[in-house]
């Protein structure tokens, strides 16, 4: 490639004019690439080289030199005047204070050659020679000891332009160091004056300063690019306000919360009290820190701030100091020019902190009530879930089941890993899906003074009288557990108190009571037999046949010894169950052909009352001990009527239940009704309600507990809804007969 053409020379006003323009050019531009390129171009056009490159020592982003003037290890930042070919050899080339560069890198003076071929060594010597001589004579060029056709040039790499005349000049900045070079070159011979010296070096003097600006601007639009980005990923919201109330300037987090707040009225006043109340106190030299403050958000949730406005004082302008204070520092002294006002969100920290604290206080009395359930006796554990999984137990219920139930262990599977059984308090084998603790949590009812019995491992046996009081899911939410269920959950409180000295005691009593019903049987029929028999015949007396009144003493005669039967019955029955001989006979049975039987035959002596039945399904056949179903429907109605002194009817209503596959019987009433808080313990033995007694409604307390006693030995189920004073109405549930049942007797062992 040819050579580009030499510029013409310039006269001096051009030359003036020229420098004008790159000294403006040169104060204006900041990129580094650009600036480089221009004042080389420059050099070139007003010093009429053909050649022209800026060559700069390495340095940090701070502007602190990285390398020593020493050895070749300038690069090459711009050139122009050559091919493609040739810059790109340029920048390979190392770069330093060797030969005619020396002066201008070591020792910072501008060099001048005539011609460069007139200064290299006649003699080929070794390089380590000619670079030593070539930096002697360097040294003593820049002290003023030999001029500049004594210097020695070491030579160019191959391909490498000719280079006969050649000018440079060091760029030095504030401090005097040498942060690069301004090279020159022409293949003309005596090409450069003394002119172009001073033009030259002159413009390496504006070309340091212009470098120098460049780097700043260049550090500063870095440091404004990392400002930005610190302040746009704030979480807090930061808004600068000027002194007439204007938003100068909002990081995202501020202009998002802003335009919600704008949405709205309450919002906006709130937005008042974020910013602008804020930034006027601070204007007004009171900074505001850590204010409170409270709006309810366009979803009508609370939403918590704290606010902060800090005033900005005017910039003292940066003196010769350096670029270190180009940025200026605020001065409490000055007037205030802005406040910076920054809002922290914390409503989700302050729930954090309010949950933090609920919990604390939570374990706390948890902690209490644990300390005070272990100091109990009797057995108290907390179950939650359809599964009753356990929450908390005392030390007596690690006692009472002879092992260690984990939290959040299922109670069936806890039961069945350590091998442990429920009974019947009568010994019969207890379902697992009727414990009374899974009937509490999965049917939400409470279940008073039930009697069970516990089998351990090693064969022990242990009576214990069961209260499972069910909790109100929403009343008592439980967070106890660490599963992802529902905080809604039922849960029941159970208690275990051992029996085994009051079964002694009932042992003993049922002896009594089967010994003395058994005793008083005989007298009774014999004494019942003879009322009959008068009662019959009418036999004479003296004066005649019976008068009318004793006639009503016979029948009242009669009617003692029948209701003293009834009891001596009830009360073998008791024994009965209590001592496990209770011998059941069931068989396939009709109910509704049972219950219209019973009621008709009941209908008989309950002359003030109306007995309804509405079957809803025509059949409906059950595997049931007749004369026990019928004891217990009949003490039901007794029950109904009996309660129910001012009503005229009873409702008896049947249907099937087919997702359970059971018959269920409702008895209602609409008399005095059951006490709420005796509820509990109606089916207790000889317990009766006290409005009862108030009524003067006469009974034994034994008619219920008979009556559930013979229903769960058919499987079945017995309960009841009650609102005192309006009525009751009793619920029995049977299973279904199935033909695959063997209908063989069922005795309680």
């Amino acid at each position: 490639m040819e050579p580009p053409n030499v510029h013409p020379s310039l006269s001096e006003s051009e030359r003036f004019a020229a420098l004008c323009r790159i000294g403006a050019a040169l104060m204006s531009e900041h990129d580094e690439e650009r600036l480089l390129h221009l004042i080389a171009q420059t050099a070139a056009d007003l010093t009429g080289a053909e050649i022209a490159a800026f060559t700069l020592r390495p340095m940090n982003e701070q502007g602190e030199l990285l390398v020593p003037v020493e050895g070749n290890l300038f690069h090459l930042a711009a050139v122009v005047g050559v091919t493609k070919e040739q810059e790109e050899l340029f920048r390979r080339m190392p770069l330093g204070g060797e030969g005619l560069l020396a002066p201008i890198f070591r020792y910072k003076v501008p060099v001048r050659v005539e011609d460069v071929f007139q200064l290299m060594h006649p003699n080929p010597v070794d390089s380590t020679q000619a670079r030593r001589v070539a930096r002697d004579t360097a040294y003593a060029f820049a002290h003023g000891h030999v001029p500049s056709e004594d210097l020695h040039a070491i030579g160019v790499p191959p391909g490498h332009p000719i280079i006969r005349s050649f000018l440079g000049a060091p760029l030095l900045d504030r401090e005097g160091e040498v942060r690069g070079g301004l090279l020159l070159g022409h293949t003309t011979p005596g090409q450069f004056t003394s002119m172009d010296e001073e033009i030259l070096m002159g413009l390496a003097s504006q070309a340091a300063v212009a470098v120098e600006n460049a780097r700043l601007y260049h550090i500063m639009r870095m440091q404004s690019q990392e400002i930005q980005a610190i302040f746009e990923s704030i979480a807090d919201g930061v808004t600068l306000v000027d002194q007439h109330g204007q938003i100068i300037r909002e990081n995202q987090s501020a202009q998002q919360l802003r335009q919600q707040l704008e949405g709205h009225i309450q919002g906006r006043q709130a937005l008042e009290a974020l910013i602008q109340a804020s930034a006027r106190s601070a204007f007004e030299g009171m900074a505001e820190h850590d204010i409170p403050l409270t709006m309810i958000d366009e979803k009508h949730e609370y939403r918590e701030f704290v606010v902060n406005a800090s005033p900005l004082r005017q910039s003292i302008l940066p003196t010769t100091d350096g670029y270190r204070k180009l940025f200026g520092r605020y001065d409490e002294h000055h007037p205030i020019a802005e406040v910076v006002v920054v809002w922290h969100d914390v409503t989700e920290t302050r729930r954090l902190l309010r949950e933090r604290l609920i919990h604390a206080e939570t374990e706390a009395r948890r902690s209490l009530l644990q300390r005070i359930l272990d100091e109990l006796p009797s057995s108290v554990y907390l179950v939650h879930g359809h599964d009753a999984r356990l929450i908390l137990s005392n030390h007596a219920a690690k006692a009472l089941w002879g092992a260690d139930w984990p939290y959040e262990q299922p109670m069936i599977e806890f039961l069945q890993q350590n091998a442990i059984q429920i009974f019947h308090s009568d010994g019969r084998p207890l379902p697992l899906d009727q414990l009374t603790t899974l009937r509490a949590v999965q049917y939400n009812v409470s279940i008073y003074q039930y009697q069970e019995i516990i089998r351990h491992p090693d064969g022990s046996t242990l009576p214990v009288l069961v209260n499972a009081i069910a909790l109100n899911p929403e009343q008592f939410p439980l967070h106890f557990s660490q599963s992802a269920t529902s905080p809604y959950e039922s849960a029941a409180l159970v208690m275990h108190q051992d029996v085994s000295a009051m079964k002694e005691a009932e042992a003993l009593k049922d002896d009594f009571i089967a010994i003395a019903a058994h005793e008083l049987r005989n007298p009774l029929a014999v004494l019942q037999g003879f009322a009959q028999l008068l009662q019959a015949q009418s036999v004479p007396v003296i004066g005649g046949v019976l008068t009318l009144d004793q006639q009503e003493s016979l029948e009242g005669i009669h009617q003692a010894a029948r209701r003293l039967g009834d009891l001596m019955d009830d009360l073998l029955d008791v024994t009965r169950l209590q001592a496990g001989r209770l011998h059941l006979h069931p068989e396939p049975t009709d109910l509704v052909t049972l219950v219209n039987r019973v009621v008709k035959r009941f209908q008989l002596t309950a002359r003030h009352h109306q007995c309804l039945v509405d079957a809803q399904s025509a059949v409906l056949v059950v595997s049931i001990d007749v004369p026990r179903v019928e004891q217990v429907l009949t003490n039901i109605l007794t029950n109904a009527v009996k309660y129910s002194p001012q009503s005229e009817y009873v409702q008896i209503t049947l249907w099937e239940d087919q997702e359970h596959k059971c018959a269920i019987v409702s008895v209602k009433d609409n008399g005095i009704g059951i006490p709420a808080q005796e509820q509990a313990r109606i089916f207790g033995r000889f317990v009766r309600a006290e409005n009862a007694c108030a009524y003067g409604i006469h009974g034994t307390g034994l008619g219920l507990y008979l009556s559930r006693e013979f229903i769960e030995r058919h499987d079945g189920r017995i309960w009841f809804q009650s609102v005192e004073g309006q009525g009751t109405t009793f619920f029995i549930s049977i299973p279904l007969y199935s033909e695959d049942e063997e209908g063989e007797d069922r005795v309680d062992d």
